[in-house]
């Protein structure tokens, strides 16, 4: 049977959903773990790619896309979330910041009586 390389990653935690998921679905899969060479490093966890075969590749496409693994750019990056109040707490402060540097200058300026 023929297999199609449809999704690889080092991330641990992605190859655990992936089995799940392609499991559950009864796709025909199978991981092959990419061979290290001496300049790469130790540490880092080795390339797994996922394979599927030929007559499930639709159906693990369509997984991949309703799970998110096939967004563009990273599949797990969120888009970083703007805080709406953010400019108006600084101008706040700011404002704050003013009126006690006034009431001090108001206060030490006036002779004692």
């Amino acid at each position: 049977m023929k297999y199609m390389t449809i999704y690889s990653t080092s991330d641990k935690n992605e190859v655990s959903v992936l089995k799940s998921v392609f499991g559950d679905e009864n796709i025909d899969f199978k991981i092959l773990e990419h061979k290290r060479t001496e300049l790469e490093s130790s540490n880092a966890l080795p390339e797994q790619r996922f394979q599927v075969a030929e007559k499930d590749k639709i159906r693990a496409k369509e997984l991949l896309e309703q799970t998110g693994f096939l967004r563009v750019g990273h599949p797990h990056l969120h888009p970083p979330r703007r805080v709406a109040g953010r400019k108006w707490i600084f101008f706040f402060l700011a404002a704050l910041v003013l009126v006690l540097v006034a009431m001090l200058i108001v206060w030490f300026m006036n002779p004692p009586s």
